[in-house]
């Protein structure tokens, strides 16, 4: 059969991106479509790989060279664990699909299919291709507007405004953080400190810090399983929703370690605010 680069390009290009759809659904991470896209382009052209005379332990190791570039042109910055975790997933995704194409050419008499190590070849014209994804896209489209489902209430990104700067958290829900501000009584959400600090209080990062502080400062009692501890807080001149632009009436906490791998940087909980402020996070990274 003979092997055209330009299709193989192609046919990985849209394998490679449904690839990073998996391994952001699986980590839960944040990425735009065009970060998306460029990775799977990243990825394509890296297939071409595939067409050189060399071993099959070459290729196998240049699978690994091209997930971890796939991965840095989709997903960078990541910390060094989560960027870990990603191109390992990206990489057994990859094994996991060429196995599945192996396994239909072993019992199926498949003519036009071709796997040539991690890469996957169709001998289909680029004009049927984008016809496909058209069609493909639209019955999506349908079955979204036909059988809606709401989102979990899980994430939202939230803008935080003072002095003139600005900067964003990704959230997660936690109904297990019940913190208020002990004299307004009004809601905490706590966020990483690498994350506010152009936007917090000298005073609040003074006392986290340095364990003092002068100037106006609200502290904030917490509990967990691991001990209890006080946070500084903070109330920003503005605080609002990304999604709807909703103001939200509470109070900053510094945090001064990290909540979690990369995932999201900051936690609130939902039932501490009006039920009339929508939550849910429908797409879209920070």
């Amino acid at each position: 059969m003979t092997i055209y680069a330009d299709i193989l390009v192609l046919t990985n290009l849209y394998l490679d991106f449904f690839l990073l759809w998996c391994v952001e659904k699986w980590l839960q991470l944040r990425v735009k479509g065009r970060r998306m896209v460029l990775g799977a382009a990243v990825g394509g052209f890296c297939s071409l790989f595939a067409l050189a005379p060399v071993s099959r332990l070459v290729l196998l190791f240049f699978g690994l060279f091209s997930a971890l570039i796939t991965t840095l042109a989709a997903f960078a910055p990541l910390r060094p664990l989560l960027l870990a975790k990603a191109v390992l997933a990206f990489w057994l995704f990859s094994f996991l699909l060429a196995g599945f194409f192996l396994f239909l050419l072993a019992f199926l008499p498949i003519r036009g299919l071709a796997v040539l190590g991690n890469a996957v070849y169709f001998d289909i014209s680029p004009l049927f291709l984008l016809a496909a994804t058209c069609v493909a896209y639209l019955l999506f489209w349908l079955l979204q507007r036909l059988f809606p489902k709401p989102l979990p209430q899980r994430y939202c990104q939230i803008f935080v405004e003072q002095s003139g700067r600005k900067v964003s958290l990704f959230c997660k829900a936690d109904t297990g953080c019940a913190l208020r501000e002990p004299f307004s009584g009004l809601p905490v959400i706590v966020g990483e400190v690498n994350a506010l600090r152009p936007v917090a209080s000298p005073a609040a990062l003074s006392f986290l810090e340095k364990g003092s502080a002068n100037g106006i400062l609200r502290l904030v009692p917490f509990e967990t399983v691991g001990g209890k501890g006080i946070l500084p807080a903070f109330q920003p001149e503005k605080v609002t929703l990304a999604k709807t632009g909703t103001p939200l009436d509470c109070y900053i906490a510094l945090y001064g370690k990290s909540l979690s791998a990369g995932q999201f940087n900051g936690l609130f909980n939902p039932d501490l605010f009006s039920e009339e402020i929508d939550f849910t996070f429908k797409g879209g990274p920070l």
